[in-house]
């Protein structure tokens, strides 16, 4: 029986990306025009792993600053557990269109700009730190003021912080 591979190197991942503007750096600092596309979204994937492999992905709000990417969640969930025994993580921020969408299936241009994060995730529950990113998140989404809405040590902050990035067509 042939095995699957659940996760690909990340030679495979510089290889599949186009190579028009894709940048591949091994610095967590995000530049100028990568925490503008970020600061202009509002669902990242998170992809976390259990402490025996197991993978699992999840969207998340989040929030960022030049060296991170944050996010709440409750203690209840897998990302939570898969985090608490593994930090090691990586998320995606990406959009997406093409002109076959939009014409009855005519037409053969893309337009995909995205980033890739790979970083080590910390917990978080009280601290200056904390509440700088709790006032962020909350002052993002209109959701966390309303039928989502939190208080400062309700739930945990996720930050992590970056240690790879690729980006693409972020012009």
């Amino acid at each position: 029986m042939r095995e699957m591979c659940l996760v690909q190197p990340l030679s495979v991942l510089r290889d599949h990306i186009s190579n028009q503007e894709k940048v591949w750096k091994m610095t967590g600092l995000l530049s100028g025009r990568e925490i503008e596309f970020l600061k202009a979204n509002y669902i990242a994937r998170i992809a976390t792993a259990s402490s025996k492999s197991v993978p699992r992905v999840s969207p998340v709000y989040f929030g960022n600053d030049a060296v991170s990417i944050y996010f709440t969640t409750e203690t209840s969930t897998g990302k939570f557990r898969d985090i608490s025994g593994n930090p090691q993580v990586s998320l995606v921020v990406d959009t997406f269109d093409a002109d076959w969408l939009h014409r009855n299936g005519e037409g053969t241009r893309t337009y995909e700009k995205g980033i890739v994060l790979f970083g080590k995730a910390g917990i978080h529950w009280e601290g200056d730190l904390y509440m700088d990113m709790y006032r962020d998140l909350v002052q993002k989404y209109p959701d966390y003021r309303g039928p989502l809405r939190w208080e400062p040590g309700d739930l945990p902050i996720i930050r992590v912080v970056i240690k790879q990035i690729v980006s693409w067509r972020l012009d």
